[in-house]
Formats: structure tokens, sequence, C-alpha cells
């Protein structure tokens, strides 16, 4: 049997049982009340958070208004080295505008350069033609001639020399060869005279877009190392020529034989810019002799200074009105391209004397031509057109005119205007006819 006392051990313990059963049921019901709690205060934190967003997002939008309306109205007391990148960025479209604007300047160059090389390969082809064909008249064996093709330059022009000599001294003859011989020195002078003029209507055309060249890149960036050397070139034989002409004859046949031995001889480059192999070279190198636009102008106005000085000295581009015509015959002989002829003729000398009348009146110095004083200056302007009237001159005084040349003259002269001692000149280019 039990005793009391174990009964009331028995008692204690199964008390102490519920006991601890009722603490975990009371502590299961809190914990979910905890939670709650927790909760609600995140969610409290959530929302703050996205309302201080918000009105972060109100005030980012409100200072890119306020950008907006800088860019639009500027700031005028505000230094030029002082303003953001990000507002300097908006002259990037210019920049790119002005690189489409110099690659297509660059593409025309090109273009009508190409026309310019195609017409001077034309008038060499035709040179070469005319002296093999006086060296098959001075051959013993004219076939043998022919198919050994190994005729020298010194040959041609001894040959050139003997027949244009004889040619100049016999006015008219009813030989067939003599007369034959005639032909073949009249198309040797279309040569000399075509190649003239080419090469000065692509030096000025391409001289005005130097000018412009140079306007583009204020800076410098571009490089026309390689072009300024050909030029340079261009100018020595140019100047050798004039030296060395008083001991080679006439000039006709000094410049077929020249322009046999060196095809550069009048021979006008065409502007480009290095390549990126030679830029990297001359870094290498450290070169710091480069040229640029600006040295580039002044390199082809030298350059135009000694072909005025070459196209002066031939004694064939003096006015044909004052020392008369010298048996230049029109092909076909036609009243319509006579009429052409004289109308020519008058122009060319009014014109002429009206120009002197103003550069003797204004005491203009036609020598001083520089860059400075702008493409469009008048003491330019009068250079250029005494220049074209000097090759004009020199077209209508060769032996033989067609009538394509006669409306290339005509042309040329209808482009000088004077009006109120002013000379208005109309910018073209036209090729002499091939």
């Amino acid at each position: 049997m039990l005793s009391e006392k174990d009964l009331e051990d028995s008692n204690n313990s199964n008390q102490n049982e519920h006991g601890c059963k009722n603490n975990e049921a009371k502590d299961s019901l809190d914990k979910p009340k905890s939670n709650s709690q927790n909760s609600s205060a995140a969610d409290s934190e959530d929302s703050n958070g996205l309302e201080t967003l918000w009105e972060h997002q109100d005030l980012i939008e409100q200072l890119k208004m306020e950008l907006k309306k800088v860019r639009a109205t500027g700031l005028p007391t505000i230094l030029e080295e002082d303003e953001s990148p990000k507002i300097m960025e908006d002259l990037k479209p210019w920049k790119i505008d002005e690189k489409f604007q110099h690659e297509d300047r660059m593409g025309e160059l090109h273009k009508f350069y190409k026309s310019y090389r195609e017409r001077m390969r034309k008038f060499d082809i035709l040179n070469y033609q005319k002296m093999y064909a006086m060296s098959f008249l001075q051959s013993k064996d004219p076939l043998q001639s022919i198919a050994s093709h190994k005729v020298s330059a010194p040959a041609l022009t001894s040959l050139l020399s003997q027949k244009f000599l004889r040619s100049k001294h016999k006015k008219s003859s009813s030989d067939p060869m003599k007369n034959f011989i005639r032909e073949l020195h009249n198309d040797l002078e279309v040569v000399y005279v075509g190649q003239l003029c080419l090469s000065w209507e692509i030096l000025h055309w391409q001289y005005e877009k130097a000018l412009e060249l140079w306007d583009s890149d204020p800076y410098g960036m571009r490089q026309y190392n390689e072009v300024a050397g050909e030029f340079q070139q261009f100018q020595v034989l140019l100047q050798r020529f004039i030296e060395n002409e008083p001991f080679e004859g006439p000039r006709v046949q000094n410049y077929i034989k020249s322009r046999c031995v060196l095809r550069n001889l009048l021979q006008v480059p065409v502007i480009r810019e290095d390549s990126m192999k030679d830029r990297k070279a001359r870094r290498k190198g450290k070169d710091d002799d480069s040229i640029t636009s600006d040295t580039l102008v002044e390199i082809m106005e030298e350059s135009i200074r000694i072909f005025w000085r070459f196209v002066r000295s031939d004694k064939d581009a003096q006015n044909v009105i004052s020392k008369g015509r010298k048996g230049t015959q029109i092909e076909p002989q036609d009243p319509t391209e006579l009429e052409l002829l004289t109308e020519v003729q008058t122009s060319l000398q009014k014109k002429e004397k009206r120009l002197k009348d103003i550069l003797r009146s204004g005491n203009c110095i036609l020598k001083k031509f520089q860059k400075h004083q702008g493409g469009n200056s008048d003491q330019v302007l009068y250079f250029f057109s005494q220049v074209d009237m000097k090759l004009v001159s020199r077209v209508l005084n060769m032996s033989k005119l067609t009538t394509d040349q006669l409306l290339w003259c005509h042309s040329r002269l209808s482009k000088i205007n004077f009006v109120s001692r002013k000379i208005h000149v109309e910018p073209s280019f036209s090729l002499f006819p091939c």
C-alpha cells in the first residue's frame, strides 16, 4: 500500500508536468504575435524607403529640366574652359559633318584629277606617235626600225630639231613629204599647248581646294608631306627648264624632247593626305617638320609663281594682235569659224587692255601673290585672269586651230568681265579639248 507521502509526491509531479505543458502552449501562442509585429515594422520601413526614392526621383527630374533650360539658353557668364564635358559633347555632330565634308572634298579632287590625268595621257600618246612617225621617215630601213621599237631619245631629238627647222624656213612647198612633216610639227605644238593649258587648269583649281582644306583644318591635324614633296619636284623641273631653255632651242622642240625623258615635267600632282603608314613612320622617327594644310598652300603658291614665269618665257604667248598672225589655219575653213576667231581675238585685245589700265592706275604688283590676300581678292583675280589671257593668246598663236579649241578660248574669256573698274571672274573648270 502506498503511504500518504507517496501520494503527495505523485500529485506534485503531475502538477509539474501540467505546468510545463501550459507554459509551452503559452509560448506557442505568443510567437505568432511577435512575428506579426516584426512584419508590420518591416512593411512600414519599406513604405518609407519608397517614399524617399520617389522624392529623389522628383528631384532628379527637376534637375534634368533645369539642365535642358541651361543648354537651350546658355550661360554667357561662364567661360569656355569651365563648361562641363557633357555640354561639350553637343558639338560632336558638327565634327562629324566636317568629316563628311572633307571626304566629299577629297573625292571631288580625285574625280577631277582623273579627267586631267587621262587627257594628259592622250597628249602623251599623240606625242609618241608623231615622234615615231618622224623616226620612220629618218630610217633608211623603216620596216626594221618599226620591228625593233628601239629608238633612243637623242635620235628622236636630233630628228625633230632638223625637221622642225626645215619646216620653219620653207613656208610652202608642193612636196608632200615636207607638208607631212609640217603637219607633224603642228600636232606636236598641240601637245605642248594642250598640256600647258591642262596643267594650269588643274593647278589653279586645286589651289582653291587647298584654301578650303586650310579653312576646315585650323589646328593642322592633317598632313600632306608626300604631295608637298611632289609639288616641290614640279617646281624644280619647271625652274630647270626655264634656266636651260636659252641653250636648248625653240620652246615646242625643247618641251617635246624633255617630256619624253621627264614624264613629270608640267605634270601637276594631286592633293592627298599622308597614309597611316607614313604617319606612324614619322612618329617613330620623331619628325616634327610635318607639312600641314597652311604650308601646303604656300608650296602651291610658289608652284603657281614658277608656272607663271614658265608661261611668260614662251615667246609665242605674246599678244596675237600686236605681233600679227603667223599663218594660222582654221580647219575646216568655214565663215562661222572665221567669225568666231575674229570675235575671240577682239575680246582678248579689249580685256587685256582693260586689265593693263586697271593695274597701272591701281599700282597692283602681281608678283605679290600670297594666301593672306584671300582667294577672291582683286589682286588674286587680276593675277589669275592675266594667266588665263596669256594661255588664250598662246592657243590663238598655234599654227593650226580647231573649232573646239576656239570654243574653249571663247569660254575662258567669257568668264572674265570688268564692271566699274572691278574685275568679276566666274568660277569654272574647263579642260582643254583633246
